[in-house]
C-alpha cells in the first residue's frame, strides 16, 4: 500500500528554485525562514518552521496508518489529563493511503471528494502544546505552496484531552478561505494524534517499515538488521495497524486504555485481542500464513 507524505517549505522551495543554495542545507534554510517568521509576526508560521526543522533533522520519521486501525483510534473517549499526551518524537508525520477508497478520513467539498493525506504533529510552546498540521492536498493558487489546516492542542494539567479538543474552534485570519475542512474531521485528526501518543509498543499493532525488497524477509525473521539497513538508507518509519489489516478469518481487536507503570499513572493504549471467526477454516491453513 502506498502512502502520502508531508511536503516541507524547504521541499517546495527546492522545487520552485533549484538555484536557492540555502535551501539545500537544513540548518541554513530554517535559520532563514525562522527569521522571516519573526519579521512577519506570525507565531503559527514560526511554529511550523520549528516542527519542520525538527522533523527533517530527525530524518523525517513517519507512521503509516493502515485503514482498519483509524476508526479504532478516533472513536476512543480520552478522558484523561491532556498533560499525559507525550509525543514519541519532537515531530512526526502521520501518513494515510493514497488510495482514497481505503482512507477513512475524507469528506465532500463542492462536489469533490477530499481526503486527509497526512498530518504533521510536533511540540510547540516549550512542550506545553502540540501543533497539528493537516494536509488535504490544497495549495496556494498560482504558486503551489502547500496550505495546511492547523490546530494547536494545549497540554495543561487539570484539562482533559476531551476538554482540550472541545475547546478548539476555527483559527486564523484565513479560516474561512479555501477548502473548509469539517470540524468532525479536524477533531478526528486531533484525537487520532493523541491516541497515537498513547500506543503501547506492541508488535501486533506497530512495526518497523523496512525497504520494499526486505519486507518479506523481515516479516519471516524479525531480524533487526533489516530495520537498521532501512535507517541507514534514510527510511525511518513504522506501520500502524498493518497486521490487523491482513489477518484472515479474524474478528479484529479493539483498543482500550490501561494504566501502567509505578502507581499505575502512565496511560497506554493496548489491543484487546480479537478471536478467530472460522476456526475450522483457519486450522486448514499452512502454519506461518500471514507472517505468523
Amino acid at each position: 500500500m502506498d502512502f502520502h507524505t508531508y511536503t516541507t517549505m524547504r521541499d517546495w522551495t527546492r522545487r520552485a528554485d533549484p538555484e536557492d543554495r540555502p535551501a539545500q542545507d537544513i540548518d541554513q534554510f530554517y535559520k532563514r525562514t525562522l527569521k522571516d517568521a519573526v519579521g512577519m509576526g506570525s507565531a503559527q508560521f514560526f511554529a511550523q518552521m520549528l516542527n519542520e526543522r525538527d522533523w527533517e533533522t530527525a530524518r523525517r520519521p513517519y507512521y503509516n496508518l493502515w485503514p482498519t486501525i483509524v476508526p479504532m483510534l478516533t472513536r476512543l473517549n480520552l478522558d484523561l489529563d491532556s498533560d499525559l499526551i507525550q509525543l514519541p518524537l519532537p515531530a512526526l508525520c502521520i501518513r494515510f493511503p493514497k488510495d482514497t477508497a481505503k482512507n477513512p478520513l475524507k469528506f465532500e467539498w463542492k462536489g469533490d471528494e477530499v481526503s486527509v493525506r497526512c498530518i504533521m504533529m510536533g511540540e510547540i510552546n516549550e512542550g506545553t502544546g502540540i501543533s497539528v498540521l493537516i494536509d488535504i492536498g490544497e495549495v496556494m493558487d498560482g504558486v503551489g505552496v502547500p496550505i495546511y489546516t492547523y490546530r494547536n492542542f494545549p497540554r495543561k494539567p487539570g484539562l482533559t484531552v476531551e476538554q482540550s479538543i472541545d475547546g478548539l474552534g476555527k483559527v486564523g485570519l484565513f479560516s474561512e478561505i479555501g477548502v473548509q475542512v469539517p470540524d468532525s474531521i479536524i477533531m478526528d485528526c486531533i484525537r487520532l494524534c493523541c491516541s497515537l501518543c498513547l500506543l503501547e509498543n506492541d508488535p501486533s499493532i506497530i512495526s518497523p517499515d523496512v525497504l520494499a525488497d526486505d519486507r518479506a524477509k523481515f516479516e519471516a525473521s524479525g531480524d533487526q538488521k533489516f530495520v537498521e539497513k532501512a535507517h541507514r538508507r534514510g527510511k525511518i518509519g513504522w506501520d500502524v495497524g498493518k497486521h490487523i489489516e491482513v489477518i484472515p478469518h479474524f474478528r479484529r481487536p479493539h483498543m482500550t486504555l490501561v494504566w501502567t507503570g509505578a502507581g499505575r499513572k502512565l496511560p497506554r493504549l493496548v489491543p484487546r485481542r480479537g478471536s478467530i471467526v472460522h476456526r475450522e477454516a483457519v486450522e486448514k491453513l499452512p502454519s506461518g500464513f500471514g507472517g505468523g
